[in-house]
């Protein structure tokens, strides 16, 4: 499910299939992040940087944002986490082995511990 929130000066995007419930959002700013509201996204919770550092701490993806009138990031990064997968943030294309480019977004996790069900992508396996 994709969901997007969004104010005249911030767009949250939220892919739930990406999301490995590392709590990140929920832990980092409670009062824009909360599971047992609906919706879930406070968007006037909140300054809009706090909620950037909030999203910028997703490992997986799973929420994203753009700044209206601000561009994105230009090259892709990946940061190794601990005990966890392979965060890439930025412009990327991932390739399957058959050849065809996926969806991927501007942020998504890569498994690497292998037990992943959707494999390249980070489910949230390793935690258990």
């Amino acid at each position: 499910m994709k969901r997007t929130y969004e104010s005249d000066k911030i767009r949250i995007f939220w892919d739930s299939d990406k999301c490995i419930h590392s709590e990140k959002c929920t832990g980092g700013l409670p009062a824009v992040f909360n599971p047992h509201r609906k919706p879930w996204i406070d968007i006037n919770a909140a300054d809009v940087e706090q909620i950037k550092r909030a999203i910028d701490a997703c490992p997986s993806g799973a929420l994203s944002y753009e700044i209206p009138g601000e561009e994105g990031p230009a090259a892709a990064t990946i940061q190794v986490l601990k005990d966890g997968p392979y965060s890439i943030k930025g412009n990327c294309r991932l390739v399957g082995e058959d050849g065809e480019q996926m969806e991927t977004g501007k942020a998504f996790a890569l498994c690497r511990c292998g037990r992943s069900q959707k494999p390249p992508f980070c489910d949230g396996s390793h935690a258990r």
